[in-house]
């Protein structure tokens, strides 16, 4: 059976958290293989230092996505790798003076876009210490035990649904949906990045860090969050006639 490849003018993902024992590697490397694009924006916590430095957890499925990564980068597309805050590890060999292929880093960057807009893309923590850090890692779950035992569960569950041919169940995502705290939180974010983006005379903004893909138009600012490759398997795309759309990707073949 020939597969097709979608081609896309930019391709944004984020927070894969490769090197953590929760990360989408398997279909994220299907989603690699699949489409291609002019622009690849990796916008942050790519790789997870935090999980790293407390477990070393690094399987093949992660290796091959890095080097889909390289070969991109290599064979012609433009690849932006924006830091996270998980992405010490990064800084770290970067202040050492390694380079990684053809990759350009940085901490924040303008995107001009098909549409004739102009875009900020970061990762989303600069904001971190105006939200209530403490509530943002409650609600968010990121580094906790707590958080490992509802993607075991989560795991678990999905495998049963495979079985029965039923949907992919998101619970993570759905436990802070239904959370009035954490839906706060997330609209606090969106707010934020989008009067940021706004102050700064940018039409919209382009990040990660929340695990929560959306596309959204906040107060005359567009905001697009590329989700995560943990609970959603998302990605943020430009079409070549300037469209938007949010990717969910063979979250089933995990």
């Amino acid at each position: 059976m020939v597969t097709t490849v979608e081609d896309y003018k930019s391709v944004f993902i984020s927070d894969t958290h490769l090197g953590f024992k929760g990360a989408k590697a398997k279909p994220l490397n299907n989603f690699l293989t699949n489409h291609h694009s002019d622009n690849l924006y990796l916008v942050g916590d790519i790789i997870d230092g935090w999980r790293l430095q407390k477990k070393f957890f690094w399987p093949e499925q992660h290796t091959q996505a890095i080097k889909h990564i390289l070969a991109k980068s290599n064979n012609g597309t433009k690849v932006h790798y924006l830091i996270g805050n998980h992405d010490e590890a990064i800084t770290n060999l970067m202040n050492m003076g390694l380079q990684f292929g053809k990759i350009k880093f940085h901490t924040q960057m303008d995107h001009h876009g098909v549409d004739g807009k102009k875009y900020l893309v970061c990762h989303g923590d600069m904001f971190d210490s105006l939200m209530n850090s403490n509530l943002g890692k409650a609600i968010m779950l990121l580094g906790s035990s707590l958080y490992d035992l509802m993607l075991d569960i989560n795991t678990f569950i999905n495998v049963i649904a495979r079985k029965l041919n039923m949907p992919y169940v998101n619970l993570t995502g759905f436990a802070k949906n239904k959370t009035k705290a954490a839906c706060n939180y997330l609209l606090k974010f969106e707010n934020l990045l989008s009067q940021y983006a706004n102050s700064k005379r940018y039409d919209g903004v382009i990040c990660g860090h929340i695990h929560s893909p959306e596309i959204k138009i906040i107060s005359d600012t567009i905001y697009m969050n590329c989700g995560d490759w943990v609970e959603n398997c998302s990605a943020l795309v430009e079409h070549h006639d300037g469209r938007w759309e949010i990717l969910k990707w063979g979250r089933s073949s995990d």
